[in-house]
Order: C-alpha cells, then sequence, then structure tokens
C-alpha cells in the first residue's frame, strides 16, 4: 500500500479547534512533530542484554530487528495473538518473521515504542505509523496518529487526509477532516485536489446547513466541480443545484437559469430552494462601548460582512433601541443563556460602581437590582449555571478589587466567595478572566490559576509570559486567547494562547495592528478582534480575524461605523428574542 503526501513542517503550531478526545498521556509538541509516551511502562533494560537472550528476528526486505517475544506479544495484538495459539511459531525458541506491507523504518520506530514506550510522530512518518498499527492492532499508537493529524489538518492536507482515512476506514479521522472542509470551505474548495471529489462528498459537504461559505461561492464550487469533468459530472448539475439557495446567488442568478436551460434542468424544480442562509451565516456581532465618546450600539451581520447602527428611523424602534445603551458607563454587559442581557459595575466620576441591571425582553427596559458588594469598574463577568460571577474591574483608577461575588439569577442576590487562600496578590493589579470547562480561570501580572465553584477550590497554573494591561480576552475550543494590550503607553500586537488541555502557554501570529482596550470574540470557528486604542493614541474601526488552523490574522474590508474602545462584544442568532426586538427593523435591508 503506497499512500504518500507531501507536507512541510511549521515553525508554529497553532492551537486547533474541535480537538480530537484525547487520553492523560504524556505529550510534547512541537515544530517538527509529536512526542507521544504511551500507557505501557517501559522495557529499556530489556534492549541493553545481550541479543543471545533475544528470541524473535522480524525480516523486511533481509534486514532483521531482533526482539523478546514477550515484549511484542505485551504490546501487539497481533504478536499477542500469534505466540499465543497454534502456530507454530509458539513452539519455536528463536524465530523469524518475515513482515510485508510495513518498512524496515517504520518497523523499527514501533519496536523501539515496544521498549521505550515513545515513539515520535511526525507528518512524514504518520500515515505509514497509521497502517501499521492497522496492521499489528495498535490501538494507542492509532489513537496518537489521529490526534496528531487533527492538530496539524490544514487547508492544504485535508483533502489527501479525508482520502487516506476513508481508504483506510478511519471513521473518526474521515468525519475530522470533513468537519474542517465544512469550517473551513472558502480555503479548501478551488483546490485541485478538491475538484477530484466524487459526487456523493460533495453532495454531502452542501447538503450541510453548517457548510461555512456565502451561496455564489457554493454555486461557482459546483459549476467547477461539474466543469472539472463535464462528461461525467453534468448529469448532476440539477440534482446539485437543488441544495444552492439561489434566491440568495443575487449576481448569479440569471445565469444559473440560462445555463441550465441549455442543459436541460427544468427550471421549475430550480424554483422552490430555501431562501434562509446556512447556519454560520444566521447569527452575528453586537458591539457595545462607552469610549471615545457614548456610542449607540453595531450590529456585524455575518451573511452580507456588513456593519449597520442598531438605531434606524422608525421613531418607535429609535426609542426602544436607544433604551439597549447600557445603562452605566464602562459596565460590563454579557449575554446569559437564556437570551438576557446582563450588566454590572460602572464608572462614576473615576470611581467604581455596585450597580447591576438585567435587560427584560417584555418590558424593553434596564431593571435594576441589588447592588454587588464591592465597586468594580469594567469587571469580568462569566456565568455558570444560574450564577453570575463578578472578578476584579477598578475601585478606582488605581486600585482593583480583590474579591470574587457572584450574583444568583434565581434570588437576585450577590454572595461574596471566601476562597481557601489569599487571592490579593492575583488582583492587586490588571488580570484577565475566562471559563473553560466550568472553570473560571483568572490571570494576572505574575499569578494565575483557576477557580471551581464546585468545591471551591483554587489551583495555580503558569503565569502568562508576557503580560499587557488592557488586552482582550475570549475562549475558544479549550483555549484562552490573550490579545493586544499595552505597556506604558505602547500598544502591542502580540496574541498567547492558553491550551487546557495541555496546560502550556503558546505564542501566536501577532496582529496586523496594535492594539488596546479591543473586543474579542468567537464565532463560526474564528476570533474577531473590533476596535481599540492604537499606538497613536487614536480610536480604531478596523477589525480582524483569526482563523485557529493556519494562525493567521486577516484584516477585514468592513468597518465598524464608528471609533470605539473598551468594548463588549455578544454574538447573537438571528432567530433569538433578543435579534427580533432590536434589530429586526434596524437590519431588514441587509438580511435576505
Amino acid at each position: 500500500m503506497d499512500i504518500s503526501m507531501e507536507t512541510s513542517a511549521r515553525e508554529t503550531i497553532p492551537l486547533n479547534s474541535n480537538r480530537y478526545p484525547e487520553d492523560d498521556t504524556e505529550i510534547a509538541l512541537t515544530s517538527k512533530g509529536l512526542k507521544y509516551k504511551g500507557k505501557n511502562k517501559p522495557r529499556s533494560n530489556l534492549m541493553q542484554l545481550d541479543e543471545c537472550t533475544m528470541d524473535v528476528s522480524l525480516v523486511v526486505n533481509n534486514q532483521k530487528l531482533n526482539a523478546h517475544k514477550i515484549v511484542l506479544a505485551s504490546n501487539s495484538d497481533y504478536f499477542d495473538r500469534m505466540f499465543d495459539s497454534h502456530f507454530k511459531e509458539r513452539f519455536q525458541d528463536k524465530i523469524e518473521i518475515n513482515i510485508t506491507d510495513v518498512s524496515f523504518e517504520i518497523l523499527s520506530t514501533l519496536v523501539q515504542f515496544f521498549y521505550t514506550s515513545e515513539i515520535y510522530i511526525t507528518e512524514n512518518n504518520v500515515q505509514d505509523l497509521l497502517i501499521s498499527s492497522s496492521i499489528f492492532l495498535l490501538d494507542e499508537v492509532q489513537t496518537a496518529c489521529v490526534n496528531y493529524i487533527k492538530k496539524i489538518i490544514d487547508a492544504e492536507n485535508c483533502i489527501n487526509m479525508k482520502d487516506f482515512a476513508n481508504t483506510l476506514g478511519l471513521n473518526d479521522l474521515y468525519s475530522i477532516c470533513m468537519t474542517y472542509i465544512i469550517n473551513n470551505f472558502r480555503l479548501v474548495a478551488n483546490s485541485k485536489e478538491f475538484m477530484k471529489t466524487n459526487y456523493d462528498e460533495i453532495m454531502l459537504l452542501i447538503k450541510n446547513d453548517d457548510l461555512f461559505a456565502k451561496e455564489d461561492m457554493v454555486y461557482d464550487v459546483v459549476m467547477n466541480w461539474i466543469k472539472y469533468d463535464p462528461a461525467t459530472r453534468s448529469k448532476y448539475s440539477s440534482e446539485l443545484l437543488w441544495y444552492v439557495r439561489l434566491p440568495l446567488v443575487l449576481n448569479t442568478y440569471q445565469g444559473v437559469i440560462k445555463v441550465h436551460e441549455y442543459q436541460g434542468a427544468k427550471i421549475n424544480e430550480l424554483s422552490s430552494f430555501r431562501m434562509e442562509h446556512r447556519r454560520p451565516f444566521r447569527k452575528g456581532i453586537l458591539v457595545i462601548s462607552h469610549y471615545p465618546f457614548e456610542s449607540t450600539p453595531e450590529w456585524y451581520d455575518a451573511a452580507s460582512d456588513q456593519w449597520q447602527n442598531c438605531i434606524c428611523e422608525n421613531c418607535l424602534c429609535k426609542t426602544f433601541q436607544y433604551r439597549l445603551l447600557p445603562p452605566r458607563t464602562l459596565c460590563t454587559v454579557i449575554l446569559l443563556d437564556d437570551g438576557r442581557l446582563f450588566a454590572a459595575g460602572g464608572s462614576r466620576y473615576g470611581n467604581g460602581m455596585r450597580s447591576t441591571y438585567l435587560f427584560d425582553l417584555k418590558t424593553n427596559k434596564w431593571i435594576s437590582f441589588m447592588d454587588m458588594h464591592f465597586e468594580r469598574l469594567k469587571p469580568f463577568l462569566v456565568q455558570l449555571g444560574s450564577s453570575v460571577y463578578a472578578i476584579g474591574g477598578c475601585t478606582s483608577e488605581k486600585q482593583h478589587a480583590t474579591a470574587i461575588e457572584y450574583f444568583d439569577l434565581q434570588r437576585k442576590q450577590w454572595f461574596v466567595i471566601h476562597c481557601e487562600i489569599d487571592l490579593i496578590e492575583t488582583f492587586k493589579n490588571n488580570n484577565y478572566v475566562a471559563c473553560v470547562k466550568g472553570l473560571i480561570y483568572i490571570i494576572g501580572m505574575n499569578e494565575a490559576g483557576y477557580y471551581d465553584s464546585r468545591n471551591h477550590k483554587w489551583k495555580y497554573i503558569d503565569p502568562i509570559p508576557e503580560f499587557n494591561t488592557g488586552s482582550a480576552v475570549c475562549t475558544l475550543n479549550g483555549n484562552i486567547y490573550i490579545i493586544g494590550g499595552q505597556r506604558l503607553e505602547n500598544c502591542y500586537k502580540s496574541v498567547w494562547a492558553y491550551c487546557t488541555l495541555t496546560e502550556e502557554w503558546v505564542s501566536l501570529s501577532e496582529l496586523n495592528f496594535a492594539r488596546s482596550f479591543s473586543g474579542a470574540v468567537a464565532m463560526n470557528g474564528n476570533i474577531y478582534v473590533f476596535g481599540g486604542k492604537m499606538m497613536n493614541t487614536s480610536y480604531s474601526n478596523t477589525f480582524e480575524i483569526y482563523n485557529p488552523h493556519d494562525n493567521k490574522w486577516v484584516i477585514s474590508h468592513a468597518y465598524m461605523k464608528k471609533d470605539r474602545c473598551h468594548i463588549d462584544a455578544i454574538v447573537i442568532e438571528k432567530n433569538s428574542e433578543l435579534f427580533k426586538k432590536v434589530f429586526e427593523e434596524a437590519t431588514n435591508t441587509i438580511i435576505h
């Protein structure tokens, strides 16, 4: 079997999304590969013995590799069955076994793993290791290889990896590759390898409501796929175009009709397409800020790639949407799991406030609730179940709140948390907060750790290697991203990510623009960063998009209507009650 793929080593391994489930065995990821430590106890001492103690020779193309039966059998079900059966090998003191379909180099790597419980997986050997692990029934190695492929999959190799997984019958890996293609369709679909995709797979893709591509691109891809082999593929045109949402393809819809009149497609069958966008484009981002001046909220529509002020000329709508403005300057606003907006903190004459508000969708007003125990200006707010935690924030221009408290959404009361250790050292300066898998991570200048609300325990983690004030924070697929920021008067482009699985900090590609006090949010597998303070002390209306698979930042050509700083960014579904009440009037011109 000869399945090969040429790839290049990366300078930086980005933190990838949608990680394949891993066990607790030790791994070390470098720019060249992955060093995997297996579950079995190493038997390196046996390798030091004289070769006369070895009772089996594995032969590949006249090259011999000596080993111990007990080591092979304890690591491989293939050899275990061979030596514990009625095969002749069971009764021989020293045997030779001819191995086919596996290279001597790969066999040596596997036997070395049997003795040392360590294996080095690279892009050059991962496919051969997968094939060999299938032959020798090495589930552990196979899982490690799949985990590694998940980390290095990109737009250049995903098609080959998909085909490779399909050939070996690796359903989990095949699903991972298909998911990557769905999420990164715009990067993958125009490659020559993609044009070789068979009918069943391209149908599976364009039928998928989660396909991350606008309909004009889906249409172009379908047409290009047909043109790649028209003699064989033209017969599929009507079936494929049934799943292209033609009313959304504004510039090419008439062309579609002409093409398919020529090809004999039934136009009346092509007229009943769904007019709703695919799921990734049925959401958008609401940005709220108070600096450099009080600004009305703005809405970024993923379908049209446009910004829209959340204020329209309709008087009733305008009055309602002005009510959406945060009740306090420099409070923090988050979206609760039930679809309501929650705000806490604020500023009065430079000092923090204790205010708490909920936006009531029935009355369309901010409703005040019990004050916090501590003044907080721009605190971090995170929701866990029926509780909203308030952490950090400034009590004044030079002091920071050092206590953690939470608001019980059912009892409508604030409660102070008493941790087992003193967290003043962590909170005495600026800090960042993020919630991952039910744990609240707090990252300070010199200390970092996470708080487990279930047992009120605190555990330290490694501090961030480079701390800036005014960084944007967001989470994506178990990773915490700390973006930009400033030291003294200088803004920075740096981006750090903390992987909660490996418990490591990784330096990622820099922003295109140095910025601080910007907003950040994750949507559709990407990270969006908005506005902020720039190097020349001005404020920005630009935003950048980060793709974690490619470890690249791209500047969007869409600009916010106003320069903004100290931004709260919130992802809102278009079918939510909040969107319908607040934005349907203002955005009816851009939603198809």
